[in-house]
């Protein structure tokens, strides 16, 4: 029996990379020149695949990304198909993925497994138990500390941990209280050891926390809402807030993979190693966050079997093989397939019924095929204009990084998508669907780079208020803020000049701004003078430019060029040096480049690119304002104020500003610029090819149809999708 990998492979080569017979070559020559495509077809990325491989099987938490190797990029994004490539490691890869998701997908018993239901108490857990008999817990009942369980330790217990357990400490059935969250290089985690899903599927959950301050013993009301979160081991499943001395029970519903745990981090407090302060817990003063309990139940089904069980199998004990493969196909190939396609997967699922398997298995066999398959693995057309089904697929890909789903389905098989006015009803349905954060967070990843938020890691030195918890916040003010901006058809300008911020508690203390409540994300409207409002001043944007000590002009100087103003700088000649970070405050980082830019072979580049990049240097590498630099103290003592900081500049074509302000405003004037860059960017992202020469005039109509709505960013997603650009091969 053929290797499916081997078999696999080959008809890919065969499909895409063949080449053709001297015959054939000669009858081309000889014939007009077929018409050249736009945008060539190109395969799914990881993330995609895994995307349609969830909507396809109604797995909305399926986790395959990482067994795909990582895609390349071209144009700045990972959906081109220049850096798109097939290799024999890409089809073992798809192999292994699909059949990961056919064995979730299938549902081994007859009748719906019962769910499990567990209340797990913090007091049970192991690692709960060690942090409570080293100082870094707290036992809690009503609302103050439980000496009835152990006297408030004070420095090492005279016992190991199995002798509390033995003389009935533990397990503990009240609440816990917590000092302590992870920190970097500290392996302190608190997981509910207890509990481990046994099935892979949609839990509910139900989290009870609340927050105070510690002072040597005595629980008092919290200085502020704390918030806490909720890692399936590494994958965060909430941040949730923690009010002073209430318990807020927090329910929701989660995909849990089998075989993960839970973990609970007390994420807005100190990374503090209680247990190593003198006096530990009886002498410690500080925030704390108090877990009551965490309740599981699950897996929860709405029917059974389940949507992708019914898919792969169809809904007879003894299904037929052909209605059941021609009605996967239809839905896994985005398109109907033919009737020698069908054909072929049929023969593939009698030759494993001929070598001894199941039914079932033999049908999962031609599944996991169809799934490695061309069809299924690209994008695409030929050259021209797309039809009813590739149009839906590539506008499911843009929007929703996956699949068409049933609407697009039907209006693909009427024959109606390409009639302007559905498919202008389709982009603002797709927007509005839930789907659409996924493409609000895959093209932010890719065009501002967000990928790279955990390149770096801030120096604990010169930035000791970097944590997960700010990490996190960052990332979601600008995904919730360019989600904003779309929904409301904000104009272009507020890509950089907005009025407003999308914030939270910890991002309002960071930028300085009114204080807010919790840890949701919100829109607050910004006072006069603020420098925050837009891209430029996000925290995650300013973070991605920067490295974990220094800021860059250049890093950030040819960001702004290539990304917001569609002019990327020229490479840097070979054998140029870097620019060296001086974190002692010997010299500001403008005498450094002063020093740099002098070489003729720099000057004229760095003409360019220096002016947006110092316009930024108000901002530090986690997006803090400062007036000054900071400066690391003397063997590892606390940071410094060093040299002041000069964010004026002269841009290429001979404007002057003073400051970021100035700067910003700048930028705003020219909103056809601006919208420009970003139809630009969106045109690339959602066709996978590179806007030519030849596609300006396009560009240029979409950018003129957003004008009258004074460029709005939503506007003009709409108008891509109208373009030629879009709507051709």
């Amino acid at each position: 029996m053929t290797r499916p990998g081997a078999f696999l492979w080959f008809a890919v080569w065969c499909a895409l990379v063949a080449p053709a017979s001297p015959c054939a070559a000669a009858d081309d020559a000889a014939a007009v020149a077929p018409p050249v495509a736009r945008a060539a077809r190109r395969r799914l990325t990881r993330r995609e695949y895994e995307n349609v491989l969830r909507d396809l099987l109604d797995l909305p938490g399926l986790a395959v990304r990482d067994m795909l190797p990582e895609d390349g990029r071209a144009h700045g994004f990972d959906r081109c198909a220049d850096a798109l490539d097939v290799s024999p490691v890409h089809i073992a890869a798809w192999h292994a993925a699909a059949g990961e998701a056919l064995r979730v997908a299938t549902a081994r018993d007859g009748a719906p497994p019962k769910p499990v239901s567990e209340r797990l108490l913090p007091g049970a857990q192991d690692v709960f138990k060690l942090a409570l008999v080293e100082g870094d817990a707290v036992f809690l009942r009503d609302g103050r500390y439980d000496a009835s369980a152990l006297p408030l330790v004070r420095g090492p217990l005279p016992h190991k941990l199995a002798y509390y357990e033995g003389i009935g400490v533990f397990p503990y059935e009240h609440s816990v209280g917590v000092f302590r969250r992870q920190g970097p290089n500290d392996h302190f985690a608190l997981f509910f050891t207890s509990f481990t899903a046994p099935r892979t599927g949609r839990y509910r959950l139900g989290l009870s926390v609340w927050a105070f301050h510690w002072n040597r013993g005595a629980v008092e009301p919290a200085r502020a809402v704390e918030a806490v979160t909720l890692h399936a081991n590494d994958r965060l499943l909430g941040t949730f807030d923690a009010p002073s001395l209430q318990p807020r029970r927090h329910a929701f519903e989660a995909w849990l993979n089998a075989g993960e745990q839970l973990l609970f981090t007390a994420a807005s407090i100190p990374p503090e190693r209680v247990y190593e302060r003198p006096g530990r817990a009886a002498e410690y003063v500080g925030p704390g966050v108090a877990i009551d309990h965490l309740e599981v139940e699950g897996p929860i089904h709405d029917s059974w079997p389940p949507a992708g069980h019914r898919l792969l199998y169809g809904t007879v004990p003894r299904p037929d093989a052909k209605q059941v493969l021609t009605t996967f196909l239809a839905r896994a190939f985005r398109r109907p397939a033919t009737a020698a396609e069908v054909a072929s997967y049929v023969a593939l699922f009698n030759r494993r019924l001929k070598a001894g398997d199941q039914p079932d298995a033999a049908l999962r066999a031609a599944e996991q095929g169809a799934l490695c398959a061309p069809e299924f693995l690209f994008l695409g057309g030929p050259p021209g204009p797309l039809d009813d089904w590739a149009l839906a697929a590539r506008l499911a890909s843009f929007l929703w990084d996956s699949m068409p789903d049933d609407e697009l389905f039907s209006l693909a098989r009427q024959g109606r998508l390409r009639d302007p006015v559905v498919l202008r009803s389709q982009v603002g349905r797709m927007l509005a669907d839930a789907k659409s954060r996924r493409f609000v967070e895959h093209f932010l990843d890719e065009w501002l780079d967000l990928r790279e938020i955990d390149a770096t890691t801030p120096d604990a030195t010169l930035h000791p208020e970097y944590g997960p918890h700010l990490r996190d916040a960052m990332l979601a003010e600008t995904r919730e803020f360019f989600a904003e901006v779309l929904a409301r058809d904000e104009p272009a300008t507020a890509l950089v000049a907005a009025d407003f911020a999308m914030v939270n508690q910890r991002l309002a203390v960071h930028y300085g701004l009114a204080a807010v409540d919790g840890a949701a994300i919100r829109r607050v409207s910004l006072p006069a003078g603020t420098p925050r409002g837009g891209l430029l001043s996000q925290a995650s944007v300013l973070k991605v430019t920067a490295n974990g000590t220094v800021t860059s002009p250049v890093k950030r100087g040819a960001w702004v060029l290539r990304e917001l103003l569609d002019e990327p700088p020229d490479p840097p000649p070979p054998n140029v040096p870097a620019v060296d970070a001086d974190v002692r405050g010997g010299v500001t980082i403008r005498e450094q480049f002063a020093l740099h830019s002098a070489d003729a072979a720099c000057a004229a580049c760095h003409a360019a690119i220096d002016p947006p990049g110092f316009a930024l240097e108000n901002f530090d590498v986690i997006g803090g304002w400062r007036e000054r630099y900071r400066v690391a103290g003397a063997d590892g003592a606390e940071f410094t104020a060093g040299p002041e900081v000069d964010a004026s500049g002269t841009l290429a074509d001979g404007r002057g500003f003073a400051s970021f302000a100035e700067f910003r405003r700048l930028l705003a004037a020219d909103s056809r610029r601006l919208a420009l860059a970003l139809a630009r960017q969106l045109v690339v992202y959602a066709t996978g090819a590179d806007v030519t020469e030849s596609d300006r005039a396009e560009l240029d109509a979409i950018v003129d149809r957003s004008a009258a709505s004074g460029h709005g960013v939503r506007t003009i997603v709409h108008e891509v999708v109208m373009s030629r650009l879009f709507r051709d091969q």
